[in-house]
């Protein structure tokens, strides 16, 4: 309870200063920000907004991209705190072209969502894949592009799996343990990509890598699991220097 509490807290710390510099101040805003989604499409009301302000809920995926939007902050800063800038003075993405499956990279930035550094574990190589539509619904199974992240691993603890500093396609939708694979989530403030496996009563926190050790969660330290998203594909960075 305490600690859903202290997320929704500091979720509305970072709306309060996209608002700021957004341009939306005063008593007023709370109205403006309503008017503004409603006008784009989404189903909201006064005192739901008024929650969000008053740290007492958080949007759901489709508030939280139409209100980024709006901001001109990326959804993973404001849901997360996982970016190198708050304000809408970082380069906006460049807008997707027509009938283009556009995947942007997830900008973990320098730290945590808790303000820890990540020891340069995850690096930014490239910013975004285009695909072809009928391509993108073969491999990403129907899932939409916003719900799909890019983030590459500089480390060697997931060999076997795949290399340092390989293409790794993310799930931003999943925010809980859903059953065994790859997950990026954060655990007593500091950043991980680990492979979770349930097993009996517990959670096996596994390194494919074996030089690196298993280690384990009961139920009640997995609680704690902060899952920010789930790898669903990987893509080789092995390139073959010609000429």
């Amino acid at each position: 309870m305490v600690k859903k509490e202290s997320t929704r807290q500091a979720f509305t710390a970072r709306l309060i200063a996209a608002c700021d510099s957004a341009g939306f101040v005063g008593h007023g805003r709370n109205k403006q920000i309503t008017k503004a989604l409603q006008q784009r499409g989404c189903k909201i009301s006064a005192p739901g907004v008024w929650k969000w302000f008053n740290a007492q809920s958080i949007p759901d995926n489709a508030n939280l991209l139409a209100l980024s939007e709006l901001l001109g902050v990326r959804v993973e800063w404001l849901q997360y705190g996982m970016e190198k800038s708050p304000v809408s003075s970082v380069l906006p993405p460049l807008p997707p072209h027509q009938g283009v499956f556009r995947i942007e990279s997830l900008d973990i930035g320098q730290k945590t969502a808790s303000g820890l550094h990540t020891r340069d574990e995850f690096i930014e190589t490239i910013q975004a894949i285009e695909y072809d539509l009928d391509e993108a619904r073969v491999l990403f199974n129907g899932r939409p592009a916003e719900n799909i992240r890019l983030i590459a691993i500089n480390s060697d603890s997931m060999a076997g799996t795949f290399a340092p500093r390989d293409q790794l396609f993310v799930d931003i939708s999943i925010h809980m343990f859903d059953g065994d694979g790859i997950y990026l989530f954060t655990l007593d403030n500091q950043l991980y990509l680990k492979r979770l496996q349930l097993q009996h009563k517990k959670i096996a926190v596994i390194s494919d890598n074996k030089r690196y050790e298993t280690w384990y969660l009961s139920h009640e330290e997995a609680a704690d699991l902060q899952v920010h998203a789930k790898v669903i594909m990987s893509q080789s960075r092995d390139y073959q220097l010609l000429g």
